[in-house]
C-alpha cells in the first residue's frame, strides 16, 4: 500500500483486488510492493477482519493510554455512532479504514514518502469507488444488510439499503489524502506502530451520485435534501 523508500515524490496506484490480495498474502514473487503499501494493507485488512493481533501489535503497543484494548468492542462502538450519521476521527484509523473500505476493495496510492531514523511518515490518497456498488449482485448483500458511506462534509456517514430503485442524488466521498505517523516498534511484533492517520480535510473532494436502493417513496422524498 504504499511508495517507494527512496523517492518521496514517486507514487504507486493500488487497486486492492483479489490479485493484489493474493499477491500480499500468499508473497507471490512477480507482484512488488514496497514496505509503506504493505503496512497500509496489513493494518488495514486487520481492522477489517477484526485481527486483534495485529491491533495491539500495530496501534495497541505505542499507546498504552489507548481506553478501548478489545478491537471488536471498538468497532462495536463506531458502529453505534455511525448510525447517527456523523462520526469524529481516531488516531486508530477505524472510522477511516471502515468508511473508506481500505483493505476491502478501495483505491490508495502513497505519496510524500519521509523515512526518518525514529518516524516513518506518508501521505495516502484515497478513492473508495462507491459507484461500484451499483454493479454488485444484489444476492452478494445479506438480507437487510445497509450501506455506510461518506457524505458530505466530511464526517457525514449516510447510510442507504441496496435494492432496485434509483434513490435520491447524493454527495459521497469520491478522494481524500489521509497523514499517516508510524515510530519504530519496541515492544509488539511489528517492526512500526502507528502513532495516528488523520484525513487532510482540505484535500477532500465529493461527486453526486445515485444509488440503487431498496426505498420507499416517502422515505426517498425525505432523504433527498438531508444527504446533499
Amino acid at each position: 500500500m504504499l511508495d517507494s523508500n527512496q523517492a518521496g515524490n514517486r507514487t504507486r496506484l493500488i487497486r486492492l483486488g483479489v490479485g493484489a490480495v493474493l499477491g500480499l498474502s500468499l508473497g507471490c514473487s512477480d507482484v512488488r510492493v514496497a514496505p509503506e503499501e504493505k503496512l497500509v494493507f496489513q493494518y488495514s485488512e486487520g481492522i477489517q477482519s477484526l485481527h486483534q493481533p495485529t491491533y495491539e501489535e500495530s496501534f495497541l503497543s505505542c499507546h498504552p493510554e489507548w481506553p478501548e484494548r478489545d478491537l471488536s468492542a471498538r468497532m462495536a462502538g463506531y458502529e453505534e455512532l455511525r448510525r447517527s450519521g456523523k462520526i469524529t476521527f481516531s488516531e486508530d484509523g477505524v472510522e477511516l479504514i471502515k468508511l473508506a473500505i481500505l483493505g476491502r476493495g478501495g483505491y490508495f496510492k502513497v505519496m510524500k514518502v519521509l523515512r526518518e531514523g525514529n518516524r516513518l511518515q506518508f501521505r495516502t490518497l484515497v478513492k473508495p469507488d462507491y459507484i461500484s456498488i451499483n454493479y454488485i449482485d444484489r444476492s452478494a448483500f445479506p438480507a437487510g444488510a445497509i450501506l455506510y458511506l461518506f457524505g458530505e462534509p466530511l464526517g457525514t456517514v449516510i447510510s442507504l439499503k441496496p435494492g432496485k430503485t434509483r434513490g435520491p442524488e447524493r454527495s459521497v466521498l469520491e478522494s481524500l489524502e489521509l497523514s499517516w505517523l508510524w515510530t519504530p516498534n519496541t515492544l509488539g511484533k511489528a517492526d512500526w506502530c502507528l502513532e495516528s492517520v488523520a484525513p487532510i480535510t482540505s484535500t477532500a473532494s465529493f461527486r453526486i451520485l445515485q444509488f440503487n436502493e431498496d426505498v420507499s417513496p416517502k422515505k426517498q422524498s425525505s432523504e433527498t435534501g438531508s444527504d446533499r
